[in-house]
């Protein structure tokens, strides 16, 4: 054989064994637990769910004036390790509006029963549910209740001792019971610190202060209060976590605070990055702060199950840091286990099982809804949000979790219309026949709020308005029939779109101050409480190509005998505020289509109508402007 052929080969063979040397080392590392984050180094968070654990503020009780109220009071602090008392008593009740200019308002309720039994809103397998057993109480809502947002505190007293506990944001008191509301989803917000980005992980500094408040999700805030829907569901995703020790602490934190900006309810279901371990448990905290890992809910006659899908073991949460670069968990796709064969629900246990049994049991219900942080089906019913990622074109990574073929086989067998979902920062539709031919489940994904990494990218911030019609969704998305809203003017929807740019909110309402007074027709940003009564209005503006309805407009304004009227909107409702002599004023405008700009640097023209509200010079006939 030729010399040099030879020479050829064994310098081949010796770059190929060095090659796969290499790799199987780097594999070792990748796929091993070396370099994991420390766990419990630092204390939890303070436990935010202790006896009251039902309503809570990322899983809400929706009200109409009059009705009952019914709250779970666990009498255990966590850990659970006794039982419950025998016959607890003096139970009662105290709401307070969560709105700032309401606080001279509370309604304080007696309990009209009570019984012991468990928890129906926490499901077996989460830390408050079955076999444990928790008291129930229930309460009269007053038939004169103001609509609005309330902090719920019950109190109790047994073997001797006092209990209260308190739930801020818990209680909404609504006056559009039935089967016709709105609502927002949310997704992907990833509250983080600043200066992370790196190489290999590039996340922008945009909408984040030095202190780490997070600004980018406030402004998100601000539109959905403006448009004031029924409720808010969020699919996921609240934090980062995932670049030092002690950051789950800090962002989530952060991101709790923020939730107080909020003026509507508020229904949350993890994402993957909730759950990371990164020191702490972000499992445990969900649970120790905003309510159970899964759960249900009924609005009217339309039923929604909110699903864990990232049931990964402890081991696989724990956050890592690689080769210096790189930081992940193990798993940060989707898993929901329970099922043998995912094509035979008979035989599902866990999560799976109470999912069955849950939308079986609502079965008779106009419209059952799914919320998701990985979605099962999109894009194309590939639901890649269950794949492994692959990286280097050798690597798999992330994935190869269960239930995907499970969830899309209880969606079609129990009819269910839609499913929310999250995680991949991008809109996507799809579409699967129910199994009885009579109609079709369409999972939605849809683009995050986060500016996630900056710069030009396929994503932009963004979130669903679902409206609901009867018991039936009657629209959910933006223009193309896949598109979330834009939070931000110059949004590419189907092309590229720079995040850094982005400024100029969609939907937006400045104050004006009443003519003759110091700062006569200056607007001004919009404040989240009250207004003073020296404002006189809004200027509001859309560059959405739709119309939309404000219904967020609150002033707060002297009392009148005769009420008050908006002129380029319309007074909904009048609040008294009990002994101060001042009032609340309500107001919904409509606003027109306006233009949306071409990118983020070339702005577009909005839609505006500018709205004063005045008093009336005689009280309406047949109404009445007083609220007790």
């Amino acid at each position: 054989m030729n010399k040099r052929l030879v020479r050829a080969l064994q310098i081949t063979g010796i770059i190929a064994i060095v090659l796969i040397v290499f790799y199987s080392g780097i594999a070792m590392v990748l796929y091993s637990s070396s370099g994991r984050f420390p766990i419990k180094r630092t204390p939890y968070p303070p436990v935010r769910i202790n006896n009251l654990i039902w309503p809570t503020i990322g899983y809400p009780a929706l009200v109409v004036p009059g009705s009952p109220l019914e709250v779970e009071f666990d009498f255990n602090k966590p850990p659970r390790f006794s039982g419950q008392p025998r016959d607890p008593a003096k139970w009662q009740v105290v709401l307070k509006p969560a709105r700032e200019a309401l606080k001279g308002l509370r309604y304080s309720l007696k309990a009209v029963r009570k019984w012991k039994g468990p928890s129906s809103r926490w499901p077996a397998g989460t830390s408050r549910g079955a076999p444990g057993e928790v008291w129930h109480a229930e309460f009269r809502v007053p038939a004169d209740a103001v609509p609005e947002l309330y902090d719920l505190t019950v109190k109790a007293e047994a073997g001797g001792s006092r209990y209260s506990d308190e739930q801020p944001h818990s209680v909404s008191v609504t006056d559009r019971p039935g089967d016709d509301f709105t609502f927002v989803t949310l997704s992907d917000i990833h509250v983080h610190r600043r200066n992370i980005s790196s190489a290999y992980e590039k996340q922008t500094n945009k909408g984040i202060t030095p202190e780490g408040r997070p600004v980018f999700f406030e402004r998100a805030i601000d539109q959905v209060n403006l448009v004031r829907p029924d409720f808010v569901v969020m699919l996921g995703d609240y934090v980062r976590a995932q670049h030092a020790p002690g950051d789950y602490q800090v962002e989530f934190e952060n991101f709790y605070n923020a939730l107080a900006r909020f003026e509507v309810p508020v229904f949350m279901i993890p994402g993957n990055h909730d759950v990371y371990v990164n020191e702490v448990d972000g499992a445990v905290i969900w649970e120790e702060s905003l309510g159970p890992l899964r759960y249900s809910f009924d609005v009217g006659d339309c039923h929604f199950t909110a699903v864990n899908t990232s049931e990964w073991p402890q081991s696989d949460r724990i956050v890592m840091k690689k080769l210096g670069l790189f930081v992940y968990p193990r798993k940060w796709q989707g898993q929901v286990l329970g099922a043998q064969n995912e094509k035979k629900a008979e035989g599902f246990k866990g999560q799976l099982a109470w999912l069955r049994d849950d939308l079986a049991a609502h079965k008779n219900a106009k419209t059952r809804v799914l919320l998701l942080h990985h979605d099962p089906y999109v894009p194309g019913g590939e639901g890649i949000a269950f794949d492994n990622e692959r990286f280097a074109g050798l690597y798999t990574l992330g994935g190869g979790g269960k239930g995907r073929t499970a969830l899309r086989f209880l969606a079609a067998r129990y009819r269910v219309a839609f499913a929310f979902t999250g995680h991949l920062h991008s809109d996507d539709v799809g579409r699967v026949e129910w199994q009885d031919g009579t109609g079709e489940t369409v999972f939605a994904n849809q683009t995050c709020v986060t500016f996630d990494e900056g710069g030009l990218g396929y994503q932009y911030p963004g979130y669903r308005l679902v409206d609901v019609e009867g018991g039936a969704v009657k629209s959910f998305a933006y223009l193309t029939g896949d598109n979330s809203i834009p939070l931000y003017d110059g949004s590419s929807l189907k092309g590229e779109t720079d995040t850094d740019q982005l400024d100029r909110p969609a939907l937006s309402a400045e104050r004006i101050a009443r003519a003759g007074g110091p700062a006569a027709g200056k607007p001004q940003p919009v404040e989240p409480e009250s207004v003073s009564a020296s404002r006189a209005g809004w200027q509001t503006e859309n560059y959405l190509a739709m119309p939309v309805d404000l219904r967020g407009l609150v002033m707060e304004v002297p009392d009148s005998r005769n009420g008050y009227e908006a002129v380029g909107g319309e007074v909904y409702r009048y609040v008294k505020v009990p002994g101060t002599g001042k009032a609340l004023v309500y107001v919904r405008v409509a606003l027109p289509w306006g233009v949306p700009g071409k990118s983020a640097t070339r702005p577009g023209t909005p839609a505006r109508v500018t709205v004063t509200v005045e008093p009336r010079a005689s009280a309406p006939r047949g109404t009445s402007s007083a609220v007790p």
